[in-house]
């Protein structure tokens, strides 16, 4: 998109051009400093099973040089790792709660000796702990699927991964759920929000009409002309009217 955007700035075409100016602010507004820059959408190409990190990295180092690629490729991925560790955090507090609840409901049948079942059970957290912090890892070691199949349904895929990545695919469900909005780029292209701000914001429809198209005859520009050829389009229609009018005045007097 920069690298488009960059093209249709330097357009030949002012409309075209100036519209494309008006992208590349919002453009830079979000993605030209990197404290603005929402990581979100960069882990969201990553959980997508045919991108993954490797697409990421390509683009980056398509857009910058290699140590800034690097470094923003090595951002995204501790963004991604910093999200998949909270939620491992809150699926042990899940599995812990439910283990309290289990050993508080068997107790008044069972005689048995809670302290070691709850150090049994830790201990098989603390293996399932050590295999999952692998997840993200493993997903991107794992190839990726075939970029060109855009008939592949994410999320469907990553529910039948579930098994292999429990915690990941927990996170690419919330993260790919989340909706995008385009507004940023659609106001480019909007006239409205040249007629309609914050101080006239209560205009109807039937006010707005008009001054939308008295904007556009306004900024018009006249269609250029050779003056050598009016004046040839003058003498013809010139000639053809005396020609009219000496017929309809012999048609008269016969």
């Amino acid at each position: 998109m920069h690298t488009n955007l960059l093209q249709l700035c330097k357009s030949r075409d002012n409309i075209l051009s100036g519209m494309a100016m008006n992208m590349m602010l919002k453009f830079e507004k979000y993605w030209g400093c990197e404290a603005n820059q929402n990581f979100l959408l960069y882990m969201a190409n990553v959980l997508n099973p045919r991108l993954k990190l490797k697409y990421v990295k390509f683009c980056f180092g398509e857009l910058y040089d290699y140590d800034k690629a690097q470094l923003l490729t090595k951002k995204v991925k501790d963004n991604l790792v910093s999200l998949y560790e909270f939620y491992l955090k809150a699926d042990e507090v899940v599995e812990d709660n439910r283990h309290t609840q289990d050993v508080d409901d068997a107790i008044d049948d069972i005689k048995v000796d809670v302290n070691t079942l709850a150090r049994f059970k830790r201990h098989l957290q603390e293996e399932d702990n050590m295999e999952n912090r692998n997840e993200v890892e493993r997903y991107l070691i794992d190839g990726c699927e075939d970029p060109n199949n855009g008939k592949l349904d994410i999320l469907c895929w990553w529910k039948i991964k579930a098994s292999k990545y429990k915690i990941l695919s927990k996170v690419a469900q919330h993260v790919l759920a989340i909706p995008i909005s385009t507004m940023a780029s659609e106001s480019a292209f909007s006239t409205g929000g040249r007629i309609l701000d914050q101080f006239r914001s209560s205009l109807s429809p039937a006010t707005v009409q008009p001054l939308i198209c008295c904007q556009n005859w306004l900024h018009h520009r006249p269609i250029p002309t050779d003056d050598g050829t009016l004046i040839n389009d003058f003498e013809t229609y010139e000639n053809l009217e005396g020609c009219n009018f000496s017929y309809k005045l012999t048609h008269f007097i016969l």
